[in-house]
Parts: C-alpha cells; sequence; structure tokens
C-alpha cells in the first residue's frame, strides 16, 4: 500500500546545487527534498544541533520508495533577499542575493513501503513532529492527507502517467507533439547521513498536470495508487 498526501503553499524554492550568486529551483521538491519533508512530520531529528550538516534520518528511511506529481501550473517569480556580508561587512553589511521561487505550488506525495506506516499515522493524527516547508524555512507547507491505498501493478502497454518520470535511456515520449513538449531535469536522489550527495537521477515532467505523458510501461515500477498512475522512484 502507499500513503498519498499533498503539500502546498504560498511559495517554494528548492534550490539547484550547481548555482551560486543566484539561486535558481527546481520545479517541484526532488527526492532529498522530500526525504527531508516525510522525516520532519514523522519526526526522525536530522541532528543538526551537534552538527549543522548531519542528516540522520536516512538510515529511517531505507527501504522507502517516493513519487511526486504537480497539481499546478509551474508560476516563477524573482525576489532579491537581504543576506549578512561576512566577507566584507565593513563596506556594507548587507548584500542581496536574488531568488527564483515556486509561485503557489501543489505536489502530491506518494510514499510506499519503510517509512510508511510512521507516516500515516502522523498524516491521520494532523499533528507533525517539526514544522514542514517547501525548500525553505521561510516557505511553510500545507499538509492535506488524502488516503492509503492499494498499489496495483499495470500490464505493460501504453499508459498515460500523473507524475513525474524517473528517466532512463529506453523511455519512448508517445504524445511529444500533442502535450507541447516535455522537461528533463537532473536532480539530488540520496544523501548520506553527513549531507553528501551519493545518488542524483534524471527525471522527466510536463509543466502542466493537465498534459499528462504517455509512454511504454515497459519493466518500469508504475503502478496504479487510487486514481492516479504511479511511476516510482527507486528505493532508497
Amino acid at each position: 500500500m502507499a500513503v498519498v498526501f499533498e503539500v502546498s503553499g504560498q511559495m517554494a524554492m528548492f534550490r539547484k546545487p550547481y548555482t551560486t550568486t543566484s539561486s535558481i529551483s527546481f520545479a517541484f521538491p526532488p527526492p532529498t527534498a522530500i526525504a527531508g519533508l516525510i522525516s520532519g512530520i514523522v519526526g526522525i531529528s536530522n541532528g543538526s544541533d551537534e552538527d549543522s550538516c548531519n542528516a540522520r534520518y536516512w538510515e529511517a528511511l531505507i527501504g522507502t520508495k517516493v513519487s511526486v506529481a504537480l497539481r499546478s501550473n509551474i508560476s516563477w517569480m524573482w525576489h532579491a533577499i537581504n543576506f549578512w556580508n561576512v566577507k566584507e561587512p565593513q563596506k556594507n553589511p548587507h548584500i542581496q542575493v536574488k531568488h527564483q521561487f515556486v509561485i503557489k505550488p501543489r505536489y502530491c506525495i506518494y510514499v510506499d513501503g519503510g517509512i510508511e506506516g510512521k507516516l500515516l499515522y502522523m498524516l491521520k493524527r494532523e499533528s507533525f513532529k517539526f514544522t514542514p516547508y517547501l525548500g525553505t524555512a521561510y516557505a511553510i507547507a500545507d499538509i492535506q492527507y488524502i488516503g492509503h491505498f492499494e498499489t496495483e501493478p499495470l500490464e505493460k502497454g501504453e499508459i498515460s502517467v500523473d507524475t513525474v518520470i524517473p528517466w532512463d535511456k529506453d523511455i519512448k515520449i508517445l504524445n511529444i507533439l500533442d502535450i507541447g513538449g516535455a522537461f528533463k531535469e537532473e536532480m539530488p536522489f540520496r544523501m548520506d547521513e553527513t549531507r553528501k550527495l551519493v545518488e542524483s537521477i534524471e527525471v522527466l515532467y510536463s509543466p502542466s498536470p493537465e498534459k499528462k505523458l504517455l509512454i511504454d510501461k515497459g519493466a518500469r515500477d508504475v503502478t496504479k495508487c487510487g486514481n492516479d498512475v504511479v511511476a516510482w522512484f527507486p528505493r532508497w
């Protein structure tokens, strides 16, 4: 079975790691951000009180697989954020850094195995250990529990997928012209307990929830979950 919940907010910012002076955001939370979100809901400490680089919740996520779907069209805005100038404070105590934000995002998160049972308990209680947020602490998230569903295997053939799709070289998008194109992105997939990147993953997605990608299922981990067709990331 799989736990399904929606997360939304006024804005989100999932910073791409290769950006420096200007912070650019992914359109949706990468698997590493989803890991932090569900660990915060459940209440697994990351150990940052001992070392700011700690991310100890990864051990508790072993065996968990997730997926994410866009529930709103992607809309962007830019803002300059004030920071302390720690390099040359004598010249100017503050500096302004441009940030890209997703405006009024809404995503659906699917969680299967591993931490699923603990997450289900907390979502049903609507009582979270740590404040959920969308990538950055000032982007507070609203959480809505959707349900707990059986995952039903699908036969091989053409299927219309509701979620982001993990990429492999054999994937064929069968309706690319009909939906006006798709996006391909590389993003962090898994880190170790010191926040060191262990593995990244490439994904395909449509920027609009109304324009679903039609693919040949093949041997991919794609199942029916409630009313949605879900393409799963590998288990952590």
